[in-house]
């Protein structure tokens, strides 16, 4: 019997030893990340040991702006244009000093809408040259402009960071704020 007993503990200790752990047992990937082989695979947009860290796009690319808010009248009152008709929209991306004011024009759109009307949401179903953001360094800001037969004039925009506003990836993004006198959303595909 004490042979019996012993010869069970043998075969226990080294069945036991001889079986091997599963690598992915006790590694728990994040974001909807699997386990492969003791290392996790992550889903696109996801980087890290576990999956944790967003990853940032190669560049995003603009489809189509709207601009639901902007100011009917300039700040003195008067109206956008000398003939009174509506303002000539045309949008622009600029990098932005610390202090928000314009540093370096990325972009300025060839599409014009001309004479609109506020109270209104206008739509650039046409985004010329193509857009594509890829600074993540620099705050950025999107600016509204009237375009005029002499001077064009700036109707307001708003800074941001890229990264803060595709968190997640998602289709659009809304640029407004309560104080602000421009609004923008941004439909958006990733690279």
């Amino acid at each position: 019997m004490k042979k019996l007993t012993g010869l069970f503990l043998f075969f226990l200790l080294v069945g036991s030893s001889c079986s091997k752990s599963d690598p992915c047992e006790s590694l728990v990937c994040q974001n909807d990340g699997s386990c492969v082989d003791g290392k996790c695979q992550c889903p696109e947009g996801w980087e890290g040991t576990l999956c944790e860290t967003e990853s940032l796009p190669n560049a995003v690319v603009v489809t189509n702006i709207k601009v639901p808010k902007f100011p009917d009248k300039k700040s003195n009152g008067s109206n956008w244009d000398a003939d009174n008709t509506g303002p000539d929209l045309f949008t622009a991306l600029y990098t932005l000093k610390e202090d928000n004011t314009t540093d370096q024009v990325l972009w300025i759109s060839d599409v014009i809408k001309l004479n609109v009307v506020s109270g209104k949401t206008h739509e650039f179903s046409i985004v010329l040259p193509k857009l594509a953001m890829n600074n993540y360094e620099k705050k950025l800001g999107f600016f509204l402009w009237d375009k005029d037969d002499g001077a064009s004039e700036t109707m307001g925009g708003i800074a941001f960071k890229l990264q803060d506003v595709i968190k997640g990836r998602p289709d659009s993004f809304i640029l407004d704020c309560s104080t602000c006198k421009v609004a923008f959303e941004l439909a958006v595909k990733y690279e």
